[in-house]
């Protein structure tokens, strides 16, 4: 409490209001932390449905259920992964690491690629703060990269 106490006594007045945004943001990615089952979040259907190389499918299976329901990349945010964005925010477009996000035939050389994988290169893992992406998703985003990243 004591700690709580000195930081609402060094940002003044407003205190209050920055500690809830703070603790908003923070939290953010740590909605609906449900598991992923072998190609999706495992909704306890059993109905998983097989993720195939092609955006349209990585789309569906991954980054809307994955990023955008999650609250990590929402539509209003910075690098929104919404249907009918995500694409244009992800290929050819630049990092905060020196390299594309998605870089079309070159998986090595793509952001995306990278966090999913954990290469420390481009910082934490995605998604943050959930179980990692199984293989079979993985293995869907580099296919896809190195097929040359065509919206499909």
């Amino acid at each position: 409490m004591a700690a709580r106490g000195a930081l609402s006594h060094s940002v003044g007045k407003g205190g209050g209001l920055l500690m809830f945004c703070a603790a908003l943001l923070l939290s953010a990615c740590q909605r609906d932390q449900g598991s992923y089952g072998p190609t999706g979040p495992d909704n306890g259907d059993n109905n998983q449905t097989t993720i195939e190389a092609t955006f349209s499918s990585i789309q569906q299976n991954i980054l809307t259920p994955g990023c955008v329901n999650r609250g990590c990349h929402p539509p209003a945010g910075p690098m929104s992964l919404k249907q009918g964005e995500a694409y244009q925010n992800l290929v050819n477009q630049p990092s905060a690491y020196g390299m594309p996000r998605v870089d079309p035939g070159k998986p090595d050389n793509s952001a995306l690629y990278l966090k999913v994988v954990g290469d420390a290169r481009t910082g934490a893992r995605m998604p943050l703060n959930a179980p990692p992406l199984s293989q079979e998703q993985i293995d869907a985003i580099r296919t896809w990269i190195q097929n040359g990243a065509k919206n499909d």
